[in-house]
């Protein structure tokens, strides 16, 4: 859970993305269903290791991070979207228990909205190299 660990953590620190949600409302995995919108979800989509034949005490991972953003207007999820990216994007955040860690932008996922939720939704996808311990 790194990559969404450091992911958190330079969303939760940008004073912008939390002016429009609060980082009591940003939080890794599925959150709680009665959870006051805008918010934001951090998911590991999937993770890799650099394979080294000869190891040493850390390894170098490669994690693909969705970051999805439910809001009760379609305007609130744009704006909210942007402000995730500029977080993010492009970043090289201290985290605590991993090194070298560096956070880009990848894929961007499609707008949708659950009509019985009346929740506007959309994702963006980063990915987060990083070294940890062996």
């Amino acid at each position: 859970m790194n990559g969404v660990a450091a992911v958190r953590q330079v969303l939760i620190a940008d004073a912008a993305l939390t002016a429009l949600v609060p980082a009591t409302r940003i939080g890794a995995g599925v959150l709680p269903l009665d959870t006051a919108l805008p918010a934001i979800s951090i998911m590991s989509v999937s993770a890799n290791d650099l394979n080294i034949p000869s190891p040493a005490t850390t390894r170098q991972v490669n994690e693909r991070v969705q970051v999805t953003v439910m809001a009760e207007s379609y305007l609130s999820q744009k704006a909210v979207m942007r402000a995730v990216r500029h977080a993010a994007a492009d970043t090289r955040p201290t985290v605590s228990g991993i090194v070298n860690v560096t956070i880009h932008t990848v894929t961007a996922g499609p707008d949708f909205m659950d009509e019985a939720a009346s929740i506007y939704l959309g994702s963006q996808d980063f990915r987060v190299i990083y070294n940890e311990q062996r």
